[in-house]
């Protein structure tokens, strides 16, 4: 029997793989990735996400829109803020 499929994660991981092979300057360093566990809660403007990999410069961020798509993207380092959990307004994954 085969193990049940999360096509959810599945495409999670993929536009996650696609960033990384899209990163803004990719000579800024190897691509550190957070533990699930210590992947901070962020406000990149209006957008609240969670900081899930990182270069010198840049944060790679994962948010949830309105309409529940998922989405990834490369920010510079000084636009991404960390916010307590209080003030955090995005959605969970």
């Amino acid at each position: 029997m085969r193990p049940k499929q999360d096509s959810n994660a599945f495409a999670r991981m993929m536009a996650q793989t696609d960033a990384d092979n899209k990163h803004p300057k990719p000579d800024d360093g190897q691509i550190m990735e957070l533990p699930a566990n210590e992947q901070p809660l962020v406000r990149v403007s209006e957008i609240y996400g969670r900081a899930i990999k990182y270069t010198r410069t840049y944060g790679l961020v994962e948010w949830v829109d309105d309409q529940r798509v998922y989405h990834v993207q490369w920010f510079p380092a000084g636009q991404v803020k960390r916010v307590d959990r209080d003030s955090w307004r995005g959605r969970q994954l």
